[in-house]
């Protein structure tokens, strides 16, 4: 069934207001998260607030009929998850028409429907022209942290950006960073709102104020009214009493340029499906999964040595790489010489982890000269594998340079939530690995992904002595839960340096920067379009969120399997498959297509290594006598690629794990290629990786708690 757009906004805004109450069950809270309620600990907006105002004025602009109403859809069904996982309702059991609630009998069928297209696993192609559009609704939660340190750079004037591109409501956390009080006050050219102390006070433009921040990770935040675009603020503290300039500015305001960046969606050109082959239709099918057009993908690096690796995240920063002695010294210290060093206007770096080793101290301080120069630099990680040392180097570096922004990711789960959602924010994670850096002077941009974190365990056999550097953490071998854990990992990444596929990548990225910071919902990327115009390339980038798009990269992954016709060749270190991606390998088999798998059945040296090895045997267990499994061995190395090839024409790299967790809990991402002749490439690489195992035994040995264990469906999801 379909909507007028009207008429689909003021249900969406409808909804959304209702939300802003309460619904169901004593007890329970239908907590708002467009907008909030006070007992979400956020700001308070009235139930009656109407919802076509809410929906016009604050959420969609108009002009993009159809990729607006792909988003609502996602909207909708995030929502009706909210109010199913407060109530009982949906999933969790209940029958939605025994709450008690008028509110919430309006609003609950009319997101039924909006949430409707979700039902179909593809997305229809619309009519429209391909190429790139521009986003302006405002339907998110904007939420930053601006650090501050009295000893970072303490007289230097310094430039903060917010952004309140596609926000409806923007929040900046003040955070102390450092060990003295610091005092920040001034001007601003419109209404803030504050909130310190556990008190909330209202700023008119142009009115001085002032607060302090105690040492030890005192917090306050400053809710900026949208005609705010500027605030002149003076740092004070012991170390500077007279205090140093802070200018906040609006970022979409300030740098248009990178707006376009932050706003930018596609339609995507999809060809006529008659004729096509199956693996082909699917490669260039819409679905809900947020996906880039089809891109030239040029000639791109392949990576498999570590320092490889690493020295191409070096040459994108530095210009130049470092030699073997650098490496053979691993001083994290050593000279950098930055004559070569291009000029970059934007630095994107997302890691599941950033560590304050010998790999994350030198791209620190690669950042840091970049940073010294005014580029906007954007670091996202995992804040719950963030150690002491970790969070205050980079803490650091953002106090120093408030252009370097930094996100630590922790997802929180919904208030109302069941046992296993609140156990869930323990162990979800960010899991997108990628640099990006966009140059200035044309054929310097690069993008490298795959699956290496900032970890000296991608880089070293052994841990490095740190000893000399008491900031930076001496990491060790651990075996067990251990945020101290050490492996030498074995991983491949892929450099790109076509400058609008690395354009496309950042802009790809942007849409989990600007995420909703209270559900972690992004905005889709791309929308599907019937058109007599060719795909311009043959490589796909994706970017998962598993709780938020529907389990969407699972239900690819799925239809991925279902089309090879003759051979699957697989290298991953993780094999607890979901049920329908096991019953994808079933079907598979059935039709006798070849699956080869080269994996690390023996995970000794992860987090949680012996659990996963259990997992691992019974992926053995199941499949030894169909699948050829195979052993990594490499001395004392742990393999971390993730790899897959259909038909020798289809190669995905990625940050995808074949676990649960890749596709019920993690964010993830990867590249997926359409080319024989890249395939070819990659050959020789699957190669070397069956040149380092050795076959599995069918036998395998999994004590009976490990079974019992895992038999919990939401304890096999965690893994």
């Amino acid at each position: 069934m379909s909507f007028r757009p009207a008429l689909a906004k003021a249900l969406l805004g409808l909804a959304l207001a209702v939300f802003a109450g309460c619904a169901g069950m004593p007890g329970h809270s239908a907590c708002a998260f467009f907008p909030g309620d006070d007992a979400c600990g956020r700001l308070p907006v009235s139930a009656d607030s109407g919802g076509e105002e809410i929906a016009g004025a604050h959420y969609f602009a108009g002009g993009n009929g159809a990729y607006e109403k792909q988003f609502q859809a996602l909207l909708a069904q995030s929502r009706l998850d909210a109010l199913d996982r407060a109530n009982g309702t949906g999933r969790f059991g209940r029958d939605w028409r025994d709450v008690q609630n008028s509110g919430f009998h309006a609003i609950y069928p009319a997101l039924q429907r909006l949430a409707r297209p979700l039902d179909n696993a593809e997305i229809a192609p619309t009519q429209g022209r391909p190429g790139e559009g521009r986003f302006a609704g405002r339907w998110r939660m904007s939420r930053q942290t601006l650090y501050l340190d009295a000893a970072a750079r303490p007289l230097a004037p310094k430039t903060f950006s917010f952004s309140g591109l596609e926000a409806r409501s923007v929040e900046i956390v003040l955070r102390q960073a450092g060990q003295q009080p610091v005092g920040i006050g001034g001007t601003c050219d419109g209404p803030l709102a504050i909130r310190a102390s556990g008190r909330s006070t209202t700023v008119a433009r142009a009115v001085p104020f002032h607060l302090s921040l105690p040492a030890a990770e005192a917090s306050a935040s400053l809710f900026p009214d949208e005609t705010l675009s500027q605030c002149d603020l003076r740092v004070t503290s012991a170390l500077a009493p007279a205090g140093a300039p802070l200018t906040l500015l609006r970022e979409e305001s300030a740098d248009p340029w990178i707006a376009r960046l932050d706003s930018r969606y596609d339609r995507c050109p999809v060809p006529d499906p008659a004729g096509m082959e199956e693996l082909d239709r699917a490669f260039y099918a819409g679905r809900w999964l947020s996906q880039t057009c089809a891109l030239p993908l040029g000639s791109p690096t392949l990576l498999r040595k570590s320092r490889d690796g690493f020295n191409a995240k070096v040459e994108a920063l530095l210009g130049k790489t470092l030699p073997d002695s650098a490496f053979d010294k691993a001083d994290p210290e050593l000279p950098l010489d930055f004559a070569d060093a291009p000029k970059l206007r934007l630095i994107y770096l997302s890691s599941l982890e950033f560590k304050a080793d010998f790999s994350g101290r030198i791209m620190e301080r690669l950042i840091r000269h970049h940073a010294a120069l005014g580029t906007k630099v954007r670091i996202l990680v995992t804040d719950v594998l963030e150690r002491e040392k970790d969070d205050a180097m980079l803490h650091r570096l953002a106090a120093e340079f408030p252009n370097v922004e930094l996100q630590e990711y922790r997802w929180q789960a919904d208030h109302g939530a069941p046992f296993d959602e609140q156990i869930s924010q323990l162990h979800k994670v960010h899991h997108i690995k990628m640099l990006a850096t966009l140059a200035e002077e044309p054929g310097r941009s690069r993008v490298i992904i795959g699956g290496r974190n900032v970890h000296d365990g991608f880089l070293f056999h052994k841990p490095v002595d740190l000893s000399r550097y008491p900031d930076l953490e001496q990491y060790g071998k651990t075996d067990g839960f251990s945020l101290n854990y050490y492996s030498n990992w074995s991983d491949f990444d892929i450099e790109i340096a076509d400058p609008a596929a690395v354009e496309t990548l950042a802009a790809h990225l942007s849409t989990i920067w600007l995420r909703d910071a209270d559900t972690n919902l992004s905005r889709p990327f791309s929308i599907p379009v019937r058109s007599g115009a060719a795909p311009r390339g043959v490589a796909r980038h994706f970017i998962s969120v598993p709780y938020e798009d529907g389990h969407a990269l699972e239900a690819y992954f799925v239809e991925l399997i279902d089309t090879a016709e003759h051979r699957i060749q697989i290298v991953n270190p993780y094999l607890n498959l979901t049920p329908d991606i096991a019953r994808a390998f079933d079907r598979a088999l059935a039709r006798g297509v070849k699956i080869d798998v080269v994996g690390r059945i023996d995970l000794k040296g992860d987090i949680g290594g012996r659990f996963l090895t259990a997992l691992n045997k019974l992926f053995v267990e199941r499949y030894g006598d169909r699948i050829d499994i195979r052993e990594f061995k490499a001395p004392d190395v742990v393999l971390h690629s993730k790899i897959m090839m259909i038909d020798e024409r289809l190669v995905a790299i990625s940050s995808v794990n074949l676990n649960n967790r890749s596709f019920f809990h993690d964010s993830d991402h990867g590249m997926v290629v359409l080319d024989p002749a890249f395939y070819r490439r990659m050959k020789p690489v699957y190669d070397d990786y069956l040149a380092h195992s050795r076959p599995v035994a069918i036998n395998v040995t999994i004590g009976w708690a490990y079974r019992l264990l895992f038999s919990d469906k939401w304890v096999r999801e965690a893994f």
